[in-house]
């Protein structure tokens, strides 16, 4: 959606990067080349600017799991980012079998999202989680003010009573794209739920038992769902001074 004028509405404020990265297997590059790339190369790059702050990297609890690693990058003013500030972030590097950028060897969704509400009973240091539960939703048209509301009023305090609960953090999407150029499935509504030690968490996402009135027609009123379950596997920037 655009203003009057044709511009693309102003982005402010926090919020995130969201990536999924799907490393496929052949024998110009490996897992292990790219990955070490991102850790070493991509993630402080983006640190390097100041519009990202802190960085993680996940991996899917369950291996059978479409988007196997997910990035979250934190940003405390979008505004940065509409403005172009991390282009010139390097995607390239002497490790990849041609001087062509990370996009041709990879498979990539990336989301920006901002900020909506944080919701924890206690403060919590930035690094708190060990594992998360990634919850993507898509209400039916005129459904997103009764979804917000299911949050606010019900479920932000369901989740607080698991084991291992540390704190959720909700987003709105603003933007979209894919490495591969292909249309994506929208997604507007996104909740984090991170936990730490002491928590029951499988290998996939499980209604909260008992599953209230509220939440039945909330799950049967989406028009589209992703969950999954991250396990942390490193920690970059600011949050690793556990503040």
């Amino acid at each position: 959606m655009s203003d009057a004028t044709g511009a693309p509405p102003a982005w402010s404020g926090p919020g995130i990067i969201q990536s999924f990265l799907t490393i496929p297997k052949t024998p110009d590059l490996s897992e292990e080349v790219l990955l070490k790339w991102f850790d070493e190369v991509y993630v402080p790059g983006l640190l390097a600017t100041g519009v990202v702050t802190s960085s993680w990297r996940f991996k899917a609890a369950n291996p059978d799991y479409s988007k196997q690693y997910m990035l979250i990058h934190k940003v405390p003013d979008l505004a940065l980012v509409q403005a172009g500030k991390l282009e010139n972030v390097p995607r390239i590097s002497p490790s990849f079998p041609t001087d062509e950028p990370v996009d041709k060897f990879i498979k990539a969704e990336s989301k920006i999202l901002s900020l909506v509400e944080l919701y924890e009973t206690r403060k919590q240091p930035e690094d708190a989680a060990t594992t998360v539960i990634m919850a993507a939703m898509e209400p039916l048209p005129g459904g997103e003010s009764d979804l917000d509301a299911w949050y606010r009023e019900e479920h932000n305090q369901q989740m607080s009573e698991q084991p291992g609960w540390k704190r959720t953090t909700r987003f709105n999407l603003l933007s979209q794209h894919r490495t591969d150029g292909k249309e994506m499935d929208r997604l507007s509504f996104l909740a984090i739920h991170e936990f730490g030690e002491g928590h029951q968490i499988g290998k996939d996402v499980v209604p909260l038992n008992p599953m209230t009135d509220w939440t039945k027609k909330c799950m049967s009123d989406a028009k589209a769902i992703d969950a999954a379950i991250y396990q942390k596997v490193k920690t970059f920037g600011k949050a690793t001074a556990g503040s």
